[in-house]
């Protein structure tokens, strides 16, 4: 007979990930369905990029082109497997921005507050090993928990956190998925590379593949499906799915998968999609499209990188070519009256290019504002038009708005007086690319209690379906200013602890 698992996870990644280890300790039949494959230790997300597919997207300026990039990572771990492990809570404003966004937005407000999360961050930041930001996050929506210690800054940092305090800012370490002392089997991290766009070969970063799902490998009730393109979700009868159609990309056969319960955490651009190419009679829009709402609110994050080259060589002896990404960030211009808005974002230290890496004498940061939730922003499909899989031509339609790129021009400002402050000759802003694609992948699904303008109820369960629920970033209707990942964790966390109370399907 066919098997017929207890849940489907379609996604390895930030959310994929914790919703299916949850599950298999709960003792759930579980399938983990993922269209990319494993990458070893040690290798670059540059080498792995060209075979991913692409989608027609906007550039900053408007034209359209097909070099569209939806993903952060198409791996087991997802973009884990590759990100720089920062690790920051939301800040309770990013529950509820209504006084902050446009006229024109959709309404940013989450279903339930900070404190609804707050127990689910608690349990993310524990079990991935996230390093403490030392107590001084003057934002930080809660005390901090007793984690690892904090990560030493580099000799970067240390310079924006001199300059920061000559400015009378209370600059603070980045809070990191990733070891700085033994944690369980994985030893501190190394400073093997900058650890952006790297998978970790020792374990030190906590990855949802190194932390979660390797260690259930042998586990009876996971199976981990790799090289295998979620295509569309059947319906058998109204408000319930039976079954995901696949592809699989190695024979380019197709084949029919059974679950009592479907999860989606594929990343807010490619669960929309999913969601979009789920038409059938009860659906003729796709799944969960009544209202027409799915793929809209897409959020990226406005965000642009600032370089500054300094008068003076930083300790030498610190510039290395490893070292981390990201070691110090600053809150205090997150909330500011003189921001259009008043709600601005984060400054936080970044990696320097190839080129400039072990030059003495260049500062980078990175400004990010969470950007609006407007419907014009969105995930569509291309039927016209078929890719390399056969299927419609996915399109991110999604163009900045006037009031993020002056919020974000604000704090490129704050940014260049920091950089004078600790010494900079010259400051410069690096061009910015982000609506063509962004690790920072929100919105889509929006959750909500009104059907007519959000695709899942609070819970993440798709409106008007029983067994279909959206887990990743897709469910968020505002972005927040600060890097999701830990908000996507928690988040799923949230979700597979309700799936185990309610039971099995």
């Amino acid at each position: 007979m066919e098997r017929r698992y207890d849940v489907c996870v379609i996604g390895s990644g930030a959310a994929g990930g914790v919703v299916a280890s949850e599950l298999v300790g709960a003792g759930w039949d579980v399938l983990v369905v993922e269209q990319g494959e494993h990458v070893p230790g040690g290798a670059y997300l540059v080498d792995l990029i060209p075979g991913y597919e692409t989608a027609r997207a906007r550039t900053m300026t408007g034209e359209w082109t097909e070099e569209g990039y939806p993903w952060t990572a198409c791996c087991v771990g997802g973009g884990t497997r590759f990100y720089a492990g920062v690790s920051l809570r939301m800040r309770r404003v990013d529950f509820d921005a209504a006084g902050h966004v446009a006229p024109d937005a959709l309404p940013p407000a989450w279903p339930f507050g900070y404190d609804e999360l707050r127990a689910h961050y608690d349990w993310a930041e524990r079990a991935l090993g996230i390093t403490s930001d030392g107590g001084l996050d003057p934002q930080r929506p809660s005390p901090p928990l007793d984690l690892l210690p904090a990560h030493r800054p580099s000799a970067r940092g240390a310079a924006l956190v001199a300059a920061g305090r000559s400015l009378g800012m209370r600059p603070f370490p980045v809070p990191l998925a990733v070891a700085s002392a033994a944690f369980g089997d994985a030893p501190a991290c190394a400073d093997l590379t900058a650890c952006t766009d790297y998978a970790c070969p020792s374990g030190a970063k906590g990855d949802v593949h190194q932390r979660l799902l390797g260690p259930l490998a042998g586990a009876p009730n996971l199976t981990l499906r790799t090289g295998l393109k979620a295509v569309r979700l059947v319906q058998d009868r109204p408000g319930h799915v039976g079954g995901l159609d696949c592809l699989d990309l190695a024979t380019g056969t197709r084949e029919t998968v059974r679950a009592g319960m479907f999860v989606v955490a594929a990343n807010a651009i490619q669960s929309a999609a999913l969601l979009l190419r789920s038409r059938s009679e009860f659906a003729p829009d796709g799944l969960g499209n009544d209202h027409g709402m799915v793929g809209r609110g897409l959020c990226m994050k406005a965000g642009q990188h600032v370089r500054a080259t300094l008068a003076e060589d930083l300790p030498e002896p610190l510039v290395a070519a490893g070292g981390r990404y990201a070691t110090v960030a600053l809150t205090d211009h997150y909330l500011d009256p003189d921001c259009p808005s008043g709600l601005g974002g984060l400054i936080l230290e970044t990696g320097p290019l190839d080129e400039d890496r072990g030059n003495p004498r260049v500062l980078r940061v990175e400004c990010l504002v969470g950007d609006q939730p407007m419907a014009s922003n969105r995930v569509a499909l291309d039927w016209s038009a078929l890719d390399a899989n056969g299927l419609p031509r996915l399109v991110i339609d999604y163009r900045p708005h006037p009031l993020d790129l002056e919020r974000l021009a604000y704090l490129r400002k704050r940014a260049a007086e920091l950089m004078t402050a600790a010494g900079a000759t010259r400051v410069v802003t690096e061009p910015m690319d982000f609506p063509l694609g962004s690790a920072h992948l929100h919105g889509t699904c929006r959750m909500g209690t009104d059907p007519r303008a959000s695709v899942c109820d609070p819970d993440g369960r798709v409106h008007a379906t029983d067994n279909v629920r959206v887990a990743d970033g897709a469910l968020m209707p505002y972005p927040g200013g600060v890097n999701p990942t830990l908000t996507i964790q928690a988040l799923a966390h949230r979700l597979a602890t309700s799936l185990v109370v309610d039971g099995k399907p």
